[in-house]
């Protein structure tokens, strides 16, 4: 494709401008509820939107003539982000007197709740280059977009693609999204791909981390605390985004996040 480049011989050239532009709307909603002197929840609740046409702090458009077509969600923009922590301390024997005190007493249970939903991501493609932007192979600075021909959140064949096979179930590992919703751009068409930026969403997150503490006094100034903690304590799977290039494995989902996790530590404080 070097005929049709502007510098014919050079691979994609990078230039810095500050001629990019964004916007973020949201709606922001927190809940506190204290619980007698010790103990409390937390409740947080966020819906937005951020649309931008730079991807990244250092983004490379498509096509430098046509910044408007890169407008799209931002690589932050999670619609929906509740959080909510909680603290209570057990309100029996808070003197610790006696056996009793110190066996019962001093136990505090806490835990911190994220529920979020997915990022957008965008699908690249480096195996051909049609609009003569340099694309070569992943270490090239510029990226290329194929061509969308379908909605990828709906599963089965795509007219406009009838050759690919299309998968009879998506938002699984195998196929999150329906990958014959894309498309290289013709043979013979000396154009950028139309695929949007953030033209998929990935997998969303949620995750219960629980702590049960039991503080015990020792003497006056010397305090021991046990702890026992669990993070993603349902061993709930939060799939990482799909591999998102444009060719064999496009929509797979080949690893995850955190499984469940346990420690027990003990303090000793004086």
């Amino acid at each position: 494709m070097n005929y049709i480049r502007p510098y014919r011989g050079y691979d994609a050239i990078n230039s810095q401008e500050t001629l990019f532009s964004s916007n973020y709307n949201g709606m922001q909603i927190a809940v506190t509820k204290h619980i007698g002197r010790d103990s409390l929840v937390n409740v947080n609740y966020t819906y937005s939107h951020a649309l931008t046409d730079a991807t990244g702090d250092y983004a490379t458009p498509q096509n430098t003539y046509d910044i408007a077509s890169e407008y799209g969600p931002a690589q932050f923009d999670r619609r929906h982000i509740f959080n909510a922590n909680f603290v209570y301390y057990l309100p029996f024997f808070r003197q610790q007197s006696g056996v009793a005190g110190h066996v019962f007493g001093g136990w505090e249970f806490s835990g911190i709740v994220h529920a979020y939903s997915g990022l957008p991501y965008s699908i690249y493609q480096y195996d051909e280059d049609p609009a003569g932007q340099g694309v070569i192979d992943f270490n090239s600075f510029s990226s290329g977009r194929p061509d969308i021909v379908g909605d990828p959140d709906k599963p089965g064949t795509i007219a406009a693609n009838p050759t690919c096979t299309a998968p009879t179930t998506i938002h699984n590992f195998t196929n999150w999204f329906n990958p014959c919703a894309f498309t290289l751009v013709p043979a013979g068409q000396a154009r950028p791909g139309d695929s949007p930026n953030g033209a998929v969403r990935g997998p969303g997150l949620q995750r219960w981390d629980l702590s049960l503490f039991k503080n015990t006094k020792i003497t006056e100034r010397v305090s021991a605390q046990f702890r026992a903690e669990a993070f993603n304590i349902f061993n709930h799977t939060n799939p990482e985004i799909p591999y998102n290039v444009f060719g064999a494995g496009l929509g797979v989902i080949t690893s995850v996040r955190d499984p469940r996790i346990l420690q027990l530590a003990l303090k000793l404080y004086f």
